[in-house]
C-alpha cells in the first residue's frame, strides 16, 4: 500500500492492486503442478511441451525459467519453483514468453516473398 502525506495533516493511501491470474491460467497451474501451491522445472516442462506445444523444451530450459523469474533478492528467500503469480507472470510477460504472432507474421511474409519473384 502506498500512501504520502498531503497538507502536512492528511495522509492519503493508496492500494497497489494487480491483476489476478485468470481462472484457466489458474486451471492449468492447478493441473500441472498436480494441485500444489508450487511448480518445479519438471512439471513447467510438461506445461511447455503438452499445453503449449513447445517439444523441443528440455529440463534444463524449464531451470531457466525458474532462475529468470525469482522476485526475491534475498537468496535465503528464492525457491525454485513457480508459484501460481510466478506463472501468470512468466505467461504474460512478453520478455519471458513472446508472442506466437511474431513467428506467424515472418512465415506470412516469407511465402509472399516467394511468390511475388
Amino acid at each position: 500500500m502506498g500512501s504520502y502525506r498531503m497538507c502536512v495533516c492528511f495522509t492519503r493511501k493508496y492500494r497497489i492492486t494487480e491483476a489476478e491470474p485468470p481462472s484457466d491460467v489458474k486451471d492449468a497451474f492447478k493441473k500441472f503442478s498436480k494441485g500444489g501451491n508450487h511448480m518445479n522445472a519438471d512439471q513447467l516442462r510438461q506445461f511447455l511441451v503438452e499445453f503449449q506445444g513447445d517439444d523441443a523444451t528440455t529440463v534444463q530450459d524449464a531451470q531457466q525459467i525458474h532462475h529468470r523469474r525469482h522476485h526475491h533478492h534475498i537468496p535465503k528467500f528464492r525457491r525454485y519453483s513457480l508459484t501460481l503469480d510466478d506463472f501468470h507472470h512468466y505467461l504474460f510477460f512478453l520478455d519471458f514468453n513472446p508472442p506466437i504472432m511474431d513467428k506467424i507474421r515472418k512465415r506470412e511474409n516469407d511465402k509472399r516473398k516467394k511468390k511475388d519473384k
